[in-house]
């Protein structure tokens, strides 16, 4: 699909500008006498919120194609009857089995993301952002490696039997012990050896803990090279060690996704970016113009309820029918759109 350029006259700063030609990428169309909005750097854009979106395989591809995070998470972009969906490969070495089974790199497969035809195209972005968020978690949680009762256990993965450990919660409680022996000699993260420097009570009931983190020419994840982690616990006992642990290699690969998740080469995410000039940002391209066409506002609202009620889910009969119905009913005069059912879906 080209999208044509379209000429608009516009005024910025009581000077009329009379020809625009707006960037659009494909599946994108303005509403009609849409405005468009002068920056502080001289550029004009018609706001993402005064477009219409018409993706397909296509241009949900042109998209990907300008993105760019690591050649280890290729983005792929399919369809099938349900509609197209984003899904992330994994390219790497096995995470489980003997050295030799180990060595040769393999590629694997996250769950899949759905695209909607009418997403924004910056939702679109960030729904790539978060595919690659989640298949870096998923690798993060089995790289942390503890050797236990004789054996090699992954206990931070996702791949556990959840309704089995619900149903036998006895089984994994915690009880906290006084005696608790602070190492960390037991456990390996993406190869790396890790050691407890330092213990430190800053409050009545707050510890600073500090990591060594020494990786091997096995190890692959670039954060944890010559780093040091402070961990923050609410208790000193070995169990919330690892939980914060966790938590802090989690927040280390979110970081890196952060700062080299580029899309046609700017660093969306990356901590920056200003804030405050982001805050800016928002608010040239948020406010309405005062001179507005009266016809635009009609279609704009028109636009919007259209694009709400496309997102509207239906409730089927059943328990889980039944248990969204009565909650839905706790709240008084509760606006929006409310579910559709089976009788009018």
């Amino acid at each position: 699909m080209d999208v044509k350029p379209y000429m608009w006259g516009f005024k910025v700063n009581n000077f009329k500008y009379n020809i625009v030609e707006p960037k659009l990428v494909d599946g994108e169309t303005p509403i009609k006498n849409a405005p468009v909005i002068g920056l502080s750097n001289g550029e004009q854009c018609i706001p993402q919120h005064y477009l219409k979106y018409a993706h397909n395989r296509e241009t949900v591809e042109s998209i990907i194609c300008d993105i760019e995070y690591s050649d280890q998470y290729p983005v792929f972009v399919c369809e099938d009857r349900a509609g197209i969906y984003l899904q992330v490969g994994i390219i790497g070495h096995d995470n489980y089995g003997n050295d030799a089974y180990r060595a040769q790199p393999k590629i694997v497969y996250g769950r899949k993301w759905r695209v909607e035809p009418q997403l924004p195209t910056s939702e679109i972005i960030q729904t790539a952002f978060l595919a690659l968020k989640c298949a870096r978690e998923h690798e993060v949680r089995e790289l942390l490696r503890f050797h236990h009762d004789g054996g090699s256990t992954t206990p931070f993965n996702t791949h556990h039997d959840l309704p089995l450990i619900c149903q036998n919660v006895d089984l994994v409680s915690h009880n906290s012990h006084a005696d608790d022996e602070f190492d960390l000699s037991h456990i390996r993260y993406d190869h790396a050896k890790l050691s407890l420097a330092e213990i430190e009570e800053i409050s009545s009931d707050k510890w600073l803990i500090e990591v060594w983190v020494q990786p091997n020419d096995k190890s692959s994840l670039p954060e944890i090279y010559t780093r040091k982690l402070h961990l923050l616990i609410d208790r000193l006992d070995m169990n919330e060690v690892y939980y914060a642990l966790m938590a802090e290699l989690l927040n280390l690969s979110n970081k890196h996704v952060d700062e080299n998740f580029k899309y046609k080469n700017a660093a969306r995410f990356s901590r920056n970016n200003s804030i405050l000039s982001m805050a800016s940002l928002s608010s040239t391209t948020r406010r309405k113009p005062h001179d507005i066409a009266q016809d635009f506002d009609e279609d704009f609202s028109e636009h919007n309820y259209e694009t709400d009620k496309s997102r509207v889910p239906t409730l089927y009969r059943g328990k889980l029918g039944e248990k969204i119905n009565a909650t839905l009913g706790q709240f008084d005069f509760l606006t929006g759109i409310l579910p559709l059912t089976e009788n009018n879906a």
